[in-house]
């Protein structure tokens, strides 16, 4: 059984967090249904100071189990914090473990409503190079916004850039508006909108060639965590670049998604796996013609329709270990 639940972070009225909630209910069914005692400890603003009001708990209340819980961020808590207490610790989400699930995966196939294929695979309405959208200005967001500018190629894309202490950054014309899905969805927060579970304005979807992707952490591979913005050219129907040491790729091609970074030889023979080469890439990108952009979308419709359809079975996957549930083994 569950005795105790922490969860500092979010609150019931979001319907993200009820989401995961559902999730986590069914992951730990179980669980929840044996005798032992269980501990669920969810990662969302887990600070330092709530790490001590949990510890102070667990002190003077005998437990069986400790479940660690990320899902809508990345993992914070590890099982190492814990050690002192003689019980099993599972960790289930964006955890190294046999019981990792993509909980980003899950929503955005449950949120976001696309297009239909012929609006979004509309070739001739391409008309710009790149689109790189990015609200929180985390630090590895700005170097790339600045490598942008560096190029003077910010005016040639659909690019946002949130600010901070009050400052907009750098805002489209043409946006929608922010969804109720989360905490600080507003443009006061950061300027843009927190538009998580759609593409956005759709003409400005259907006018850009390819999607950078400036994910939450800068290193998908070490945090084990992807947000929806890595989600949204696959099922959007875009070539994309992820911002990322190694572009992303060991973290795409070990979930069977198809990466985009060799597919630029004939314009560049940059690695685009590496992150410092993206901007001087879209530089040259920038400078080819509207009819490049649009027949090399044609040549690439293989690989976005294989990622698309790939995204459908993987969200199965996922949804095939959410319904299971975590074995009971104490």
């Amino acid at each position: 059984m569950i005795i105790q639940q922490f969860n500092n972070g979010w609150g019931n009225e979001w319907p993200l967090k009820k989401f995961e909630q559902h999730i986590v209910d069914s992951l730990l069914q179980n669980i929840a249904a044996d005798p032992s005692h269980t501990v669920v400890i969810n990662s969302v603003w887990y600070t330092t100071e709530y790490h001590h009001e949990v510890i102070s708990w667990l002190r003077i209340n005998p437990v069986d189990r400790i479940v660690l819980v990320a899902m809508l961020d990345q993992a914070i808590p590890q099982p190492s914090w814990y050690s002192e207490f003689d019980c099993e610790i599972l960790t289930v989400g964006y955890y190294p473990s046999k019981h990792a699930v993509d909980f980003c995966a899950v929503f955005v196939d449950h949120y976001l409503t696309a297009p239909d294929l012929t609006t979004l695979m509309d070739s001739s309405q391409i008309d710009t190079a790149y689109m790189c959208l990015n609200r929180k200005p985390h630090w590895h967001r700005r170097k790339l916004y600045n490598s942008l500018q560096s190029q003077d190629i910010v005016k040639h894309g659909i690019v946002s850039m949130g600010g901070e202490n009050g400052h907009a950054g750098q805002l489209l014309h043409i946006d929608r508006d922010h969804d109720e899905l989360a905490p600080n969805p507003g443009r006061e927060h950061y300027g843009p909108p927190n538009d998580i579970v759609s593409l956005g304005h759709i003409k400005n979807w259907q006018r850009h060639f390819i999607n950078i992707v400036t994910e939450t952490g800068y290193d998908i591979n070490r945090s084990g965590f992807v947000s929806e913005k890595i989600y949204k050219p696959i099922v959007g129907c875009r070539p994309f670049l992820v911002y990322d040491p190694d572009g992303g790729t060991r973290w795409l091609q070990d979930r069977g998604f198809d990466p985009y970074v060799r597919d630029f030889a004939d314009i560049t023979d940059l690695d685009l796996s590496c992150p410092d080469n993206i901007a001087p890439f879209l530089s040259v990108l920038c400078a080819q013609s509207p009819e490049y952009w649009q027949s090399k979308y044609l040549a690439l419709q293989g690989k976005i329709l294989y990622n698309k359809h790939h995204f459908t079975d993987y969200v199965h996957g996922q949804w095939s270990k959410i319904k299971k549930g975590i074995p009971c083994q104490v």
